[in-house]
């Protein structure tokens, strides 16, 4: 189906190349970029026919970035399809930034990992020495890393607002019941990485935005991605929804037809969501920081299989009762390890990265662990499957052989 729409369906598509090869480049290196922001092009514009089918609309707008050849410095290339300004029609350009949401995590992990590094703090200290919680002698900060804590999902509680502290955040979580004694199950919980940008404060003195732009932000050069802290920074785009759900509003239902798309300038959650989810950034800077991750040296070989190693808990969570949920097409999510998803993807194997969705928008990167292939994918459209997306994207960059 979506070989198919790639062929018939030419929509306006913006391609950008973002290309780390020197002015030295070979033929081949550029004749393999220009494939490679080709056929993300086309991807993306029959994604955006595709995932907007169920909502009787055509996905506002959609980007992307991957990293191949492992061998050398990286063939990188970028393509965008779509709006700034949905329900209008400016076109997404170079340096557009969206919020990504839960790939904020991956930073947090990999502070709380450099922390243990240095010997600040121990993965397997007890919360209770910086957190006053509900059996906090009983967890630990690597079950906080992992989702094994038991602690809820703030999300769930009532009287949030979004100008929530991190403190009010927690506060609020206590008010619910926890979901499982400490380390016996999995359950995703936003609650989680708030403590931990909390904790990494107490632990260095400096906040927890000043730690992400001193150590990753600003040593690797990702100067299209900050935290959002109410006001934008660089064009940054809006995001969308369906009219649905909200206040004297219908339920989502889908498929619809009849619905009015809106714009999201101001979300409930960009700012409050903070070391779980507040940062803004490019399909390309995404696609760099989770290369680095994963295989680069922000992290020494210890913690880097930390990374990459599902907890036990989580695979047997995501293969019984998610299961049908965790199945996008091509893509399948079947663990998660301290700080990262574990995805795998038909004929390509398995990759690691993180997956968000915040107001408005949806984001998911992956760094392949077979091929060495990074990609990313970011879309100011809510409901977007941010899973099945990835999976064509990460079919179609394997397809490209430098």
């Amino acid at each position: 189906m979506l070989r198919h729409l790639i062929n018939i369906c030419p929509l306006t598509l913006s391609v950008l190349l973002a290309c780390a090869c020197s002015d030295r480049s070979t033929g081949v290196e550029r004749d393999t970029e220009f494939a490679l922001r080709t056929e993300l092009g086309r991807t993306l514009s029959a994604l955006r026919i595709t995932g907007g089918e169920m909502w009787g609309t055509v996905v506002p707008g959609l980007a992307a970035a991957a990293i191949i050849d492992e061998k050398s410095h990286g063939i990188v290339a970028a393509a965008f399809s779509g709006a700034v300004d949905p329900p209008a029609h400016r076109p997404l350009r170079e340096a557009s930034r969206f919020h990504i949401g839960s790939p904020t995590k991956t930073f947090t992990a990999a502070l709380i990992m450099q922390l243990d590094q240095e010997g600040k703090l121990s993965l397997d200290d007890a919360i209770s020495t910086w957190i006053n919680y509900e059996n906090a002698k009983n967890i630990t900060i690597k079950m906080l890393l992992g989702h094994t804590s038991g602690i809820p999902n703030f999300f769930s509680a009532e009287g949030r607002t979004p100008e929530d502290s991190p403190k009010d955040l927690i506060e609020l979580s206590k008010s619910l019941k926890p979901s499982f004694s400490p380390g016996l199950a999995w359950e995703y919980s936003n609650t989680n990485y708030i403590i931990l940008g909390v904790i990494s404060e107490k632990v260095t003195g400096l906040t927890w935005q000043e730690q992400i732009e001193t150590r990753f932000i600003q040593p690797l050069g990702l100067t299209d991605t900050y935290v959002w802290n109410g006001e934008p920074v660089g064009p940054t785009v809006n995001g969308s929804r369906m009219a649905c759900s909200g206040n004297a509003e219908p339920e989502c239902d889908p498929p619809e037809s009849s619905l009015k798309l809106l714009a999201v300038t101001d979300g409930f959650d960009w700012k409050a969501s903070w070391a779980a989810g507040a940062i803004v950034s490019t399909p390309t800077d995404l696609a760099r920081w989770m290369r680095s991750l994963v295989s680069g040296d922000i992290l020494d070989v210890e913690h880097r299989q930390l990374l990459t190693t599902p907890t036990q808990q989580s695979v047997q969570a995501l293969s019984g009762n998610l299961a049908s949920d965790e199945h996008h097409g091509s893509l399948r999510w079947t663990g998660y390890s301290l700080g990262l998803c574990r995805f795998e993807v038909d004929r390509e194997g398995i990759g690691w990265g993180h997956s968000g969705v915040i107001n408005g928008f949806v984001s998911n990167v992956v760094q392949m662990m077979d091929s060495g292939d990074t990609v990313s994918l970011t879309s100011n459209f809510e409901y977007f499957d941010k899973l099945e997306g990835l999976g064509y994207l990460v079919m179609a960059v394997g397809e490209i052989q430098p």
